[in-house]
């Protein structure tokens, strides 16, 4: 969900955050590129980097700014909240292996999906040729699509204010009142599907993952090409394997 903040926000700390983010996302950034893509003056941008330097968020080599291992180490604390890695690779791999698709684990958080863990066969690496990134859009993926079923009106409203509902393929859904349709559909099951909403030629099924509360932590999706697997075979095979998965997930949890 959408977390609401009502107090007061610093613009400076909000430059910071997206120079770190810039940074980790090309793996590496000088000032003089950095200087290109951020508004604001070289000597704010060099500020900025230098008060990240000085906080060991960042390290400087040859002129590159490069993202800390102490970020790596914050990370790694907080995937303590989540289930343990052991438990992921292993129930994410098995989803593989008996599907010979593609499998993932998501994190939910602020109206988004984060990668934690995938694992696909050789078959399914082989085929499945779309972009692999670490962040996700709901509105599109099937395991979002799950989640945002499960979730009221006014937080999935929320989130569409926020993010949008961008389109990234020619099938995705970018109508809200579309999006609530197939929400409503969606809520009489335990998951979802995606037909290349997400990607040209690629199809998957998801569900949430909740924790011993009943919150949703995140969640756990698999699928491929359609010359591999069709929307039939999807629901028929591929929910039984999913939710099996997912409550092993969830187990550990509890």
């Amino acid at each position: 969900m959408i977390e609401n903040v009502t107090g007061r926000r610093l613009k400076t700390t909000q430059a910071s955050l997206e120079i770190l983010s810039l940074i980790l996302e090309h793996d590496g950034l000088t000032l003089a590129e950095l200087d290109s893509m951020v508004d604001s003056s070289k000597s704010s941008i060099c500020s900025h980097l230098n008060t990240l330097l000085e906080s060991r968020y960042l390290v400087k080599h040859d002129g590159v700014y490069h993202v800390s291992f102490r970020v790596a180490l914050l990370g790694e604390r907080a995937r303590h909240r989540y289930p343990n890695d052991e438990v992921v690779e292993r129930v994410v791999d098995e989803l593989a292996r008996a599907t010979d698709q593609e499998a993932n684990f998501t994190i939910f958080e602020h109206g988004r999906l984060l990668m934690c863990y995938g694992s696909s066969t050789e078959e399914g690496r082989d085929a499945n040729g779309t972009r692999y990134r670490s962040e996700y859009h709901l509105h599109n993926t099937a395991a979002g699509k799950a989640i945002l079923a499960e979730l009221d009106r006014d937080e999935v409203e929320s989130i569409i204010d926020y993010w949008g509902l961008p389109r990234e393929s020619e099938g995705t859904i970018t109508n809200p009142d579309q999006l609530f349709d197939a929400l409503d559909e969606i809520a009489t099951k335990k998951y979802a599907v995606v037909d290349e909403e997400f990607a040209p030629n690629l199809i998957a099924i998801g569900a949430p993952v909740h924790d011993g509360d009943g919150r949703i932590v995140g969640g756990l999706s698999v699928g491929g090409p359609k010359y591999q697997v069709d929307m039939t075979r999807l629901e028929r095979e591929f929910a039984d394997e999913l939710l099996n998965a997912v409550e092993s997930l969830e187990s550990a949890l509890t």
